[in-house]
């Protein structure tokens, strides 16, 4: 996990459009400190559980597919409804898996249309071919290498989170996250680390979820962390990145301003686990994620767009 740190230390060292504020990391390590730190739990309403190799395979399925579930506006935006309320985004897409499982549907078997069906709701779910064409061939490679179940590759990897990572982004090219950045090759891995780290937190440290080596993991590079940032004054950007985030124009993935946004977050939230450290308060990286992630869907904070980009990688 060193090629992450390492690889987007060099665009941070080199970033154009996005800063890094080191004064608002301290004083945000220094309000965590004074207050209370609640690490999110598992969420048992929307994702399947059952303290199973089955619930290993749910994590699988659920992190191959788990990316971009944004609309440029909110009646556009695809969602479902559960118990009279309305749900969207990644809860909802964990949600449908949910119950797609407790129905016992079989996901190495089914077909496009049935597959397309499990989210139906309102509006579409975006990229529904490409999620289908990418868990096929997950579960292809998988079968192949695996005996068809996560909970094989876990036990091969000795339940290390370094090697399971390894394995992961080796073996599965939709786990391939990594970026050119003038000419560089710039490592992610979003969605392999985001599956590590649902593990660990799905079975609460324990049985499947007992990883060595989480420490090494780092913050997601995803859409709703760096937005978060930036309102804490901890992310800067330049007055054109900030108009066209603003303005909700695309970002197209792999340009200099997409790779910065990432490779900023990562180094943000590593500087933040440093400040913290510093403090006495020793958190994975992964927990700080956590804690940034459900900070950002706090409904009565009003925060400024997060950038767009389409991409099947967050």
């Amino acid at each position: 996990m060193l090629d992450v740190l390492k690889t987007t230390a060099y665009v941070v060292k080199n970033s154009r459009f996005v800063g890094i504020n080191r004064d608002k990391i301290n004083e945000l390590a220094e309000n965590w400190k004074r207050g209370k730190i609640v690490i999110p739990q598992w969420n048992l309403n929307y994702h399947f559980f059952d303290n199973s190799e089955n619930t290993c395979q749910y994590l699988f399925i659920l992190d191959s597919i788990n990316f971009c579930f944004w609309a440029k506006s909110e009646s556009e935006k695809w969602g479902v409804w559960h118990k009279n309320k309305k749900i969207g985004g990644y809860n909802a897409f964990a949600f449908c898996l949910k119950k797609a499982f407790e129905r016992g549907v079989s996901f190495e078997k089914i077909g496009f249309n049935e597959f397309k069906n499990i989210f139906e709701g309102e509006n579409n779910l975006p990229l529904i071919k490409q999620r289908f064409a990418i868990l096929k061939n997950d579960l292809k490679i998988l079968n192949q290498k695996y005996r068809g179940k996560f909970s094989y590759l876990i036990q091969k990897s000795n339940f290390d989170a370094s090697v399971i990572l390894s394995k992961l982004i080796e073996g599965f090219s939709s786990f391939r996250d990594e970026a050119r950045y003038f000419g560089k090759k710039i490592a992610f891995y979003k969605r392999a680390q985001i599956l590590i780290g649902d593990l660990y937190s799905a079975f609460q440290g324990t049985g499947w979820g007992n990883l060595k080596n989480l420490d090494r993991l780092t913050v997601f590079a995803d859409y709703k962390l760096p937005q978060i940032l930036r309102e804490y004054g901890i992310l800067v950007y330049n007055k054109d990145l900030s108009e066209k985030i603003d303005k909700k124009n695309p970002i197209l993935a792999g340009s200099p301003e997409e790779v910065e946004i990432r490779a900023n977050t990562v180094w943000a939230g590593e500087m933040i686990r440093r400040a913290l450290k510093e403090r006495k308060i020793n958190l994975l990286s992964i927990e700080i994620d956590w804690i940034l992630w459900e900070k950002s869907h706090q409904k009565r904070l009003k925060f400024r767009p997060h950038h767009l980009t389409k991409t099947i990688f967050y």
